[in-house]
């Protein structure tokens, strides 16, 4: 008989302590779920936020970015409900969403957009290109020209018109674009662009040694290394497309 109430005394502890888990639980659930319940969202868009907020919580995200998304999300709903928007219409689904957060759409490139991340990554590609040219170069020294013929100076200068110049090229011949003029005039500022480009190429290496000093060999090949490597973190950082790296 008592072994009984021993075993009725764990059973009913047993219960107690799940329905108290259960309470916390709930409770928990109701806090999470009422910051979306003050900040001038329908119940329908507040039930989608604690939804998604809820799966991103299994998501590797960190806490700061997980906090990031679901503000900016709330900032973007409140303002879409003033023209009738809903979560669903402008997200999908849930999961859906959270997709989308850990694997975002390629952006579209767009030339006009894209001019001056495009001008600083081709400015870069052409030092790495210049200072690797010079300084193999200057292994097969000719007679008369035992150093590179082109300076540093020479060299920074040649490198930032082919970065700002070459974008403006592509945006004129971006297919699928209604362009301002026509192909034959296009064609003309290009070549103009080229001799120019040649033009100041050729006078930079006439610049005095003063101010546009020929390196030393390896100092050439160091920079075009780390333009390399310049230009591979650039282009991520600012998601370039095309390219060689």
């Amino acid at each position: 008989m008592s072994s009984n109430n021993d075993e009725s005394k764990q059973s009913m502890s047993v219960r107690e302590k799940n329905a108290h888990v259960h309470q916390d639980r709930d409770r928990s659930a109701k806090i999470v779920h009422s910051q979306f319940d003050n900040v001038g969202l329908t119940k329908r868009n507040a039930e989608y936020m604690y939804k998604f907020n809820q799966a991103l919580a299994g998501t590797k995200l960190t806490a700061a970015q997980k906090a990031e998304t679901v503000n900016k999300m709330v900032q973007e709903l409140v303002e879409g409900q003033k023209s009738g928007k809903t979560a669903r219409n402008m997200w999908g689904t849930v999961d859906q969403r959270v997709q989308t957060i850990l694997n975002p759409p390629k952006r579209k490139p767009d030339p006009k957009r894209d001019y001056w991340p495009n001008a600083g990554y081709n400015a870069l590609l052409f030092l790495m290109i210049f200072t690797f040219m010079y300084g193999i170069i200057s292994f097969f020294p000719s007679k008369g020209h035992p150093q590179p013929v082109m300076g540093i100076t020479g060299i920074i200068i040649s490198a930032a018109i082919a970065g700002v110049g070459i974008p403006l090229v592509t945006m004129m011949f971006t297919p699928g674009v209604k362009h301002k003029y026509s192909i034959w005039i296009r064609i003309a500022i290009m070549i103009v662009f080229v001799v120019v480009w040649m033009g100041v190429f050729t006078g930079a290496a006439m610049l005095p040694a003063v101010i546009n000093p020929a390196l030393n060999r390896y100092a050439y090949l160091v920079l075009g290394l780390l333009s390399a490597g310049g230009s591979w973190w650039y282009k991520r950082r600012f998601n370039i497309t095309g390219g060689l790296f």
